[in-house]
């Protein structure tokens, strides 16, 4: 395994746990909230990759990119989910 997707990996499980501590109840949460928020940060990077953008780059990694997509895709799960 890369460097780069080990680093996007823990970026991604720490901001779902972060979101977790912030809006999640139960151990359940934590599990969806981590599964969002892995898939959506490497969402960013697939999109990043196919449209090439690159604002800041942490060596393959499009870091802001990632960032916003796993974000708005936690918070759309929270949003879908009405609590």
């Amino acid at each position: 395994m890369s460097p780069s997707i080990l680093l996007a990996f823990i970026l991604a499980s720490l901001y779902g746990f972060v979101f977790y501590l912030v809006f999640g109840h139960g151990w359940w949460r934590l599990l969806f909230y981590w599964l969002v928020s892995v898939t959506g940060f490497f969402i960013g990077q697939w999109v990043a990759n196919l449209v090439g953008l690159a604002i800041f780059n942490v060596g393959e990694m499009n870091l802001v990119e990632g960032t916003l997509v796993c974000w708005l895709c936690l918070f759309a799960s929270k949003t879908w989910r009405g609590r």
